[in-house]
C-alpha cells in the first residue's frame, strides 16, 4: 500500500511538473509572439523619429534610383513652382500640411495627389507634377498623416487617411471653387487612400480618380509583405498585430477595403500598375478594377516595378491620364455620388 501510494504521489508530481513546463513553454511562446507583434507594429505603423529627406529616396537600390536625374530636375521644378504651404486640422486633431502649386494662367481644375507609404509627394509625384501643371491644373500635394510636415504618430494604411482625403477634397472645393473639376490621384498607399475615399461624401465637383498601384486592405498588403520578406504566415502574427493596432492606433487592419468602396462609387477610375511590381501585387489592382462599379480604365505597364509606371512609360501614362482628365473634366454633371 505504501509503495502504491508513493508511486501514485510520484506520478502526480511528474504530471504537475510537466504541467508547469508546458505552461512555461506556452507563456514563452506567447511572449515571443507578442514581441514579434510589437516589433512589426513599430516597423509598419509607427512614424520614424527622423524625417526623411528627398535625396534619400534616390539612393542606389531604391525604386527611384533608375530615374535619379529626371527626379532631381522634377523636384527642382516643384520647389520653384510651390506658391505656399497650406494646412487643415484633421478630425482627430492633427495639423495636416500640403504644398500648393497654382496652375500657369487660368486653372482648368484641381488635382489632389496623395503619396505612398513612408514617402513624400515631392518624391512619388515628382515625374508627374510638371506634366499635370502644364495641363493647366492647380496641384495640391498633401503630406499624409505621420509623414513629412504633417503631424501624426501612426500610419493607418488608408483607414484614417481616407477621411483626411475627404477633408482635403472639401478644402479644395471651398478654396478653388466648385465650378471646376476636382480629381483625386494616389500612388501605392495614396492610391488605396483615394480608392477607400471614393464612396464617401465628396464635393459634387469631384470628377474622377487616378489610382497607381493601390492595394486592397491593410491586412492583405501586410500579409503579402510578411510572407514575401519574412516567410511568415498571416496566422498568428497578423492577429496579434490587429489587436495591437486596435489598442494603440485605434484602427482595424480590416477597417477599410478598396473593393467595398469601389462597389459603391459612381466616380470614374483610371487604374495604373506596373506588371513587375512585387511589393503591391498587380492582382490587387485587377481586383479593384473588377470591383469598380463606375466607369473604369486599366493601364498595365510591362517591366515597371512598384510605383515605376510613370518612370518606365511616361508617354503611355501621360496619354492615359490626359485622355482621362479631358474626358471627365468636361462633363457638366458631377460624378461623385455614393450609391448608399
Amino acid at each position: 500500500m505504501e509503495k502504491t501510494a508513493l508511486g501514485r504521489g510520484k506520478g502526480e508530481s511528474k504530471k504537475v511538473l510537466w504541467g508547469w513546463v508546458l505552461l512555461g513553454i506556452l507563456g514563452a511562446a506567447l511572449l515571443v509572439l507578442l514581441g514579434a507583434g510589437l516589433f512589426f507594429f513599430r516597423f509598419s505603423m509607427v512614424r520614424g523619429k527622423r524625417r526623411q529627406q528627398e535625396e534619400e529616396f534616390l539612393k542606389k537600390g531604391t525604386i527611384w534610383h533608375p530615374f535619379r536625374q529626371r527626379m532631381e530636375e522634377a523636384q527642382a521644378f516643384i520647389r520653384s513652382h510651390t506658391q505656399e504651404k497650406v494646412s487643415l486640422r484633421s478630425r482627430d486633431g492633427l495639423q495636416l500640411t500640403a504644398l500648393y502649386l497654382p496652375a500657369p494662367g487660368e486653372s482648368r481644375g484641381t488635382i489632389l495627389a496623395f503619396h505612398g507609404y513612408r514617402s513624400l509627394a515631392t518624391v512619388d509625384f515628382a515625374l508627374e507634377v510638371e506634366f499635370l501643371h502644364n495641363l493647366g491644373y492647380d496641384l495640391l500635394l498633401p503630406y499624409q498623416r505621420s509623414h513629412g510636415e504633417s503631424q501624426g504618430r501612426y500610419i493607418t494604411y488608408g483607414v484614417k487617411e481616407r477621411l483626411d482625403c475627404q477633408d482635403w477634397a472639401r478644402y479644395a472645393a471651398q478654396r478653388f471653387g466648385r465650378e471646376k473639376p476636382l480629381f483625386l490621384m494616389g500612388i501605392s498607399m495614396g492610391a488605396a487612400t483615394v480608392l477607400m475615399a471614393s464612396s464617401l461624401d465628396l464635393p459634387e465637383n469631384t470628377r474622377g480618380i487616378v489610382a497607381d498601384c493601390g492595394f486592397t486592405t491593410p491586412w492583405e498588403i501586410m500579409a503579402h509583405v510578411a510572407r514575401r520578406d519574412y516567410h511568415l504566415p498571416a496566422f498568428p502574427l497578423l492577429y496579434v498585430l490587429e489587436g495591437i493596432a486596435r489598442l494603440r492606433a485605434g484602427v482595424s487592419l480590416r477597417g477599410a477595403d478598396t473593393r467595398q468602396a469601389l462597389q459603391k462609387t459612381r466616380l470614374p477610375v483610371l487604374f495604373l500598375h506596373g506588371e513587375a511590381d512585387d511589393f503591391v501585387p498587380v492582382s490587387m489592382t485587377r481586383e479593384n478594377y473588377a470591383a469598380c462599379s463606375g466607369e473604369k480604365e486599366l493601364l498595365l505597364v510591362p517591366g515597371a516595378g512598384h510605383a515605376q509606371s510613370f518612370g518606365v512609360d511616361p508617354e503611355g501614362c501621360q496619354e492615359a491620364i490626359r485622355s482621362f482628365l479631358e474626358k471627365h473634366g468636361k462633363r457638366a454633371e458631377a460624378a461623385g455620388v455614393c450609391l448608399e
